[in-house]
This record gives structure tokens, C-alpha cells and sequence, in this order.
């Protein structure tokens, strides 16, 4: 078994909360408790961006804060530039906020856990050109 951090993406912290008793939500509970969860600026500004109430914002704010935090670097944005570069050569459209997340998890050499075909779609493209 993996010993790397697993970046959360946000789709699958909505998956995990829409189906608790899921495969995703399986994978999200079991990185947390092997204290290998981990978040970024995007996932949390997602997860941020659909909360209803100042509670549940609070609330995802401190949960998010508990988490191993993988910062945005100018390495990230610069292989996220690459991916969208290198992907749209390929035909291929994903976006914005897709790119960094996995140009992070590259970077810092997690996992990422998800629940949204556009990462399928990015793959193994390289994120250099």
C-alpha cells in the first residue's frame, strides 16, 4: 500500500458526501485516517464556493484546515499551463481549475483521489513542453 499523501480533489469530497457509504467515500475516510489526506487552494476554494451557510463555510473551512496542505507553487502553475498547452494540441479541452490540482499532485507527488472524468481525459500527458 501507497505511503503518499492523496490530494482530495473536490469532487470527490461532494461524492463521499452525496453517497457515504461508497467506494469514493471509502477512499476519502481511509486517507483521513491514515493521515494521508491532503488539500490545496483550488479544492478548498471550490468546496468554499458551494457552501449555503456561514456555518457550513466555517465548518469545511476547519475540516479543510486539518488536512496535510500542498501549496500552489510557480512550478504548479507553470505545469498546469503546459498540461492545458499540451492537451489542447490533443484536441482536448479540460479546465481551468482541473489543471493545477493535478499539476499540484504531480508536483508534490500525491495521489489523487477524484470523482470527475476531466482528470481521466488529462491522464499521462505531460505537463512540460
Amino acid at each position: 500500500m501507497s505511503r503518499r499523501l492523496v490530494l482530495v480533489d473536490s469532487s470527490a469530497f461532494i461524492e463521499a458526501d452525496r453517497d457515504p457509504g461508497g467506494a469514493v467515500a471509502e477512499g476519502v475516510v481511509a486517507a483521513v485516517r491514515d493521515g494521508r489526506a491532503a488539500t490545496c487552494d483550488v479544492v478548498l476554494a471550490e468546496l468554499l464556493t458551494g457552501c449555503r451557510t456561514p456555518a457550513e463555510y466555517r465548518k469545511t473551512q476547519l475540516v479543510l484546515g486539518g488536512l496535510a496542505w500542498l501549496p500552489l507553487t510557480e512550478e504548479c502553475w507553470t505545469r498546469a499551463a503546459a498540461l492545458g498547452f499540451n492537451l489542447r494540441r490533443s484536441g482536448i479541452t479540460v479546465p481551468l481549475t482541473d489543471r493545477p490540482v493535478v499539476a499540484i499532485a504531480r508536483v508534490h507527488v500525491a495521489d489523487l483521489l477524484h470523482c470527475d472524468s476531466h482528470f481521466d481525459l488529462i491522464g499521462a500527458t505531460p505537463d512540460t513542453t
